[in-house]
């Protein structure tokens, strides 16, 4: 097989120019011809080497895979005579594009002719091309010219190979780190094998049984069940172009790659949290953070609303600082804790204020959101960048400063990612999906137009920028939240209810104002009061103390006058009046009732007959007289008695 000094120049490791090639190819004992205006060589007389990198290049200019380099057949090649491994590369050369025609789907009549004038020397008819695809079938297109070599029988000797020391071979790669070189599992097999009496072949020849395993079997055994999913997981097509601007917005945090100055001298990585247009891949904010939070993510998402107007849906994943009550709160599926319901008062976060739809990425699943894709070409970027000389720290999170750390101050830090971002934004020339060589500012402007804002009111941002705390009330109407009391004059009445009933409330503060008066809500979030004045601890003597006591004692005075009024009590002669017609009432109660007048019974039998006149009475004896005036006398003493006891 005829090569051109052309073809040689640019390997690696050769020289890269046609007169250097030729001063080499002296030097290896091969003499360039002139050949018109090209100087030509035989292949045959070329080192293994060089004509390995050769067979590498063509396969790539055809867009072939080369396969595995097979040694032994090589080799065979190699004590070949000159002529007869010509003949064999010039029939290798004719096959490897005559493959490449058949896998581009080329016609046999366009085949021939191009083959034709590919080889003007050689026969292209059909059934010789016919016959030279049906020798290479099945072969890697490297090993064609030792499978095309005169008085090949084809076919290759199978060694002999136990299947244990195969299974102790991948067992080894299975428990060993993804980088263990495979030789190694080899040569520990090799020396394992007379002991158990096992065959173990050459390392070439377990190189092609490893390469010839199916992908997921080398997947598995080199990085495990979880990561071999995740390899062979196909990833969702999704069309951007049919969503708006604001329609869904990618929300992560990252921990940056330098060190700054939080005005306290001590140096910390950063935490850059961003919200990302999903449609446009534009960014819409950042926050810088000593580390990621929710009131951070919270004041992002607020300031966003206010800007551009209140977006569809957020999609994020399912971080503490995402999937806490300040951002999630209220949402129904969640996939923090579980996706258990937590008994008792639910705190409300941003998104149910504000009626954003909330979406979570699955576990493990980062690519699927545009913000850290985001992240990845920005952090090169940005974070290696000279204007943090000195502050850079690498890439592990983890990493703590050293003594020749000199952080950067947090306002040039902010000042760097707001140039940045801006820049990314601006870039020209984008190839996303709908960008069509438009920047991310344009594509999202450009759709923004057609959007209807959703304008956030004061109300939504006021409520939507609350932390919320579950408390109870105290006897006094309070309510405590860590070193923060809650609880006046003016809401005591309302919230006194509660501690009777035992309920807990709903206790809405602002983050960054601990000292701004709360929000109460109830367990169903019906609002109970607002304006509740945050109770601030004086000095022991302090004179502003006894002057709130006094306060205190006079609203609590005024409430109860107030509740006095209301209650509208009698005055002294109507309670009087009242009493005296009480006396009477009871009084008549205890009256003993009057007696029965006579009544003579009926009488239904048989007419009575007439009887005599009773007779006079007799005169009443002296002792007669005696015992009835004892008698009258014992009665009056009793009665005397009786009535002094009811006195």
């Amino acid at each position: 097989m005829i090569f051109t000094v052309a073809d040689i120049a640019g390997l690696p490791d050769h020289p890269t120019t046609p007169q250097g090639v030729r001063k080499w190819l002296k030097t290896q004992g091969v003499e360039p011809r002139l050949d018109g205006k090209k100087f030509v060589f035989e292949v045959s007389g070329l080192p293994e080497t060089t004509r390995l990198a050769l067979l590498r290049r063509t396969c790539n200019e055809l867009h072939l895979d080369p396969g595995t380099y097979d040694d032994a057949a090589h080799a065979a090649l190699m004590e070949a005579a000159p002529s007869r491994r010509d003949r064999a590369e010039r029939k290798a050369a004719m096959a490897r594009v005559l493959v490449s025609l058949a896998d581009q789907g080329v016609n046999w009549p366009d085949r021939q002719r191009l083959m034709a004038e590919r080889f003007p020397d050689e026969a292209v008819s059909k059934p010789s091309l016919k016959r030279l695809l049906a020798a290479v079938e099945g072969v890697d297109p490297i090993n064609y010219a030792p499978t095309l070599l005169d008085g090949h029988k084809g076919g290759m000797v199978t060694a002999e190979m136990s299947e244990d020391a195969w299974r102790f071979f991948m067992t080894e790669i299975r428990e060993a780190a993804p980088e263990w070189p495979l030789k190694s599992a080899w040569s520990k097999v090799r020396d394992t094998a007379p002991e158990m009496g096992w065959d173990w072949p050459s390392w070439p020849t377990v190189w092609r049984r490893w390469n010839a395993l199916d992908e997921a079997q080398k997947l598995d055994a080199r990085l495990g069940k979880e990561a071999t999913i995740k390899h062979l997981t196909q990833p969702a097509l999704r069309d951007k172009t049919t969503i708006g601007p604001l329609e869904w917005v990618s929300l992560d945090g990252r921990t940056l790659d330098f060190w700054v100055d939080w005005g306290d001298g001590r140096a910390v990585r950063p935490v850059m949290l961003v919200l990302v247009d999903v449609a446009s891949n534009y960014i819409l904010d950042f926050e810088l953070a000593q580390h990621e939070n929710a009131a951070s993510t919270v004041r992002l998402i607020k300031r966003v609303c206010e800007r551009y107007g209140i977006f569809d849906r957020l999609y994020t994943d399912n971080g503490s600082a995402f999937a806490g009550h300040l951002v999630a709160g209220g949402n129904v599926h969640r996939f923090r804790n579980g996706g258990r319901k937590r008994e008792g008062v639910q705190p409300l976060g941003i998104c149910y204020h504000l009626g954003i739809k909330l979406h979570f990425a699955l576990p493990r699943n980062a690519k699927a959101k545009i913000a850290e894709r985001t992240f990845a070409a920005l952090s090169r970027a940005v974070d290696d960048g000279p204007e943090f000389a000195g502050a850079h720290e690498g890439h592990k999170p983890g990493s703590s400063p050293s003594p020749k750390v000199v952080p950067v101050p947090v306002a040039k830090a902010e000042a760097v990612l707001r140039r940045e971002v801006a820049r990314h934004n601006r870039e020209n020339g984008r190839r996303s999906q709908g960008a069509n060589g438009r920047s991310y500012e344009q594509v999202f402007n450009d759709g923004l137009d057609a959007r209807i804002m959703r304008k956030a009111t004061a109300r939504q941002l006021y409520l939507s920028g609350l932390i919320y705390t579950d408390v109870a009330v105290d006897r006094h109407g309070r309510s405590t939240v860590g070193h923060w009391t809650y609880g006046g004059a003016g809401t005591q009445q309302v919230l006194l209810p509660f501690h009777r009933k035992r309920e807990r409330i709903l206790l809405g503060r602002d983050p960054d104002d601990f000292s701004a008066p709360a929000i109460a809500f109830e367990a169903n979030c019906d609002i109970i009061c607002e304006g509740i004045e945050p109770v601030k601890r004086g000095a022991y003597d302090s004179v502003d103390g006894v002057r709130d006591a006094k306060r205190n004692d006079k609203a609590a005075k005024a409430a109860q006058a107030a509740a006095e009024a209301a209650n509208n009590y009698l005055t002294d002669q109507e309670r009087q009046a009242a009493w005296a017609a009480f006396e009477a009432a009871c009084a008549a109660e205890d009256a003993p009732p009057e007696p029965p007048e006579a009544v003579v019974a009926g009488r239904f039998g048989a007419p009575l007959r007439e009887t005599a006149a009773p007779a006079e009475a007799d005169e009443e004896t002296d002792e007669l007289k005696e015992f009835h005036a004892g008698l009258d006398a014992l009665i009056a003493a009793k009665k005397k008695a009786r009535l002094g006891k009811g006195a």
